[in-house]
């Protein structure tokens, strides 16, 4: 194993750096075209991948994210209206259910063209099929960890 060295550190620093940067400009586009944060986009496309509606516990988990991150995150959603919480039914009543709202769908089908537009602009226009391997390969070994 390599040893911990000031390359290895600065590396890191770059990979965190170059990471926000892409995800700033990201969530500027957004902003500016909607009116909505790029971590609110990601709530909107974990829950229309479900089919539109997810346990609470599930969404946080397929974010990654901290309960009360994602809490207050929800909060603000429903009181814009694009999403809408309530008690699931079945087994676990105590558990919470998010589900996409009509306006939230269409908001997510708008804002998912300025997201693409970003991400070519940002990521992909910089990125070529070598980088790509090499990066599927390091992230590969990053998730093991």
């Amino acid at each position: 194993m390599p040893r911990l060295d000031a390359e290895r550190v600065a590396l890191l620093r770059s990979l965190t750096s170059a990471t926000t940067a892409v995800t700033r400009n990201v969530d500027a586009e957004l902003m500016s075209d909607f009116a909505i944060p790029l971590a609110w986009f990601e709530v909107m496309t974990a829950l229309q991948r479900a089919g539109g509606t997810m346990r609470v516990n599930e969404l946080r988990a397929a974010l990654d994210e901290v309960g009360s991150s994602l809490s207050r995150r929800l909060d603000r959603m429903e009181a814009e209206g694009y999403v809408a919480r309530e008690a699931a039914t079945g087994d676990d009543r105590r558990a919470v259910t998010v589900a996409l709202t009509r306006e939230g769908r269409s908001l997510w089908r708008d804002a998912t063209i300025t997201y693409r537009r970003a991400v070519q602009r940002h990521f992909n226009d910089v990125v070529t099929d070598s980088d790509m391997v090499a990066l599927q390969r390091f992230i590969t070994k990053l998730a093991r960890e």
